[in-house]
């Protein structure tokens, strides 16, 4: 009797004993959402004339409107297009007739709507086949004083834009004035404490040029000392080599997006988002997901002179 007595008992406090409560959820990181998004695509490259090698030129407007129709799904701060919005028409010695530019400015106006499209501001860099349609004419059609040019995301602080022009010179160099411009402007963001993400359509690095050989910027040296330099640069955005790649240098994070235009039975853009510490790389399609870690010192408000 004794025994049943007890074991009641037991049964008793084991009934009686509330639950362990289930541990809280893990709160969320501080940057659980992004400083501010963006949406990113490169060498749409759309021509009315038939395919080549790997280049769907017609086909592209499709692959177009279906990556904006996706973008305007999502709360982005802006969309940049990387160069190369047309493919362009040009002689077999290179040179350009009056009826080249009348048809490279025809295939330009038939991308311009599908961009217009977009519910967030839209921002332009200029590529090499782009100015196949004349770079007065085009600098117009895109609502561009020059080539180079920065700017700040709206309602966002301590973050700034350079977009750069390849073709400032000559194919593939910035010049003399853009590159004093270039920086000047890097030094004005770091005394700002802003950290900046530079656009450009040529990659800086050859390690970012898989595809082709000798198309990265002329004056590389001198455009790779500026960057690291300025200390505030986090990432440097190119298109061009229609391949994509990556390298980082001097703790700058260099990547090269794919082409649309080669984006055959799929697509090739990205949504953008930028974090305290990392960029994350949303691809579509052809393009990859990164994420992009800053090192100590540009993970960190920038500041004038900070060294890497």
């Amino acid at each position: 009797m004794r025994n049943r007595l007890l074991a009641f008992a037991a049964l008793i406090v084991v009934l009686t004993v509330p639950e362990t409560a289930a541990p809280a959820a893990e709160a969320q990181p501080l940057d659980a959402r992004p400083v501010f998004s963006f949406g990113l695509m490169t060498d749409i490259q759309y021509a009315d004339k038939p395919d080549r090698q790997r280049m769907y030129y017609r086909s592209t407007l499709g692959r177009l409107r279906e990556c904006v129709t996706e973008l305007n799904r999502h709360p982005l701060h802006f969309v940049i297009q990387l160069g190369d919005l047309m493919d362009g028409y040009v002689q077999p010695d290179k040179k350009r007739q009056p009826s080249d530019v009348r048809k490279s400015l025809h295939d330009l106006d038939r991308v311009l709507p599908e961009l217009r499209r977009l519910d967030a501001k839209l921002y332009h860099v200029i590529g090499n086949h782009c100015l196949r349609a004349g770079r007065e004419t085009v600098h117009k059609r895109l609502g561009l004083e020059r080539g180079y040019y920065d700017f700040a995301p709206r309602d966002v602080e301590r973050w700034r834009m350079v977009v750069l022009d390849s073709m400032g010179i000559e194919y593939g160099e910035l010049g003399k004035e853009q590159t004093e411009w270039l920086e000047a402007t890097l030094a004005k963001a770091a005394n700002r404490n802003e950290r900046v993400i530079v656009f450009n359509h040529f990659p800086l690095l050859r390690e970012t040029t898989t595809r082709y050989d000798m198309i990265f910027l002329k004056n590389q040296p001198a455009i790779r000392d500026i960057l690291d330099r300025s200390g505030c640069v986090v990432a440097y955005f190119a298109g061009h080599d229609h391949a994509a790649a990556y390298a980082k240098d001097l703790g700058i994070h260099h990547v090269t997006f794919p082409a649309m235009a080669e984006a055959h039975k799929t697509n090739a853009y990205a949504i953008i988002d930028v974090f305290d510490d990392r960029i994350e790389i949303r691809g579509f399609g052809n393009v990859p997901g990164r994420s992009l870690r800053f090192t100590v010192s540009n993970s960190r408000p920038a500041t004038a002179g900070n060294p890497r």
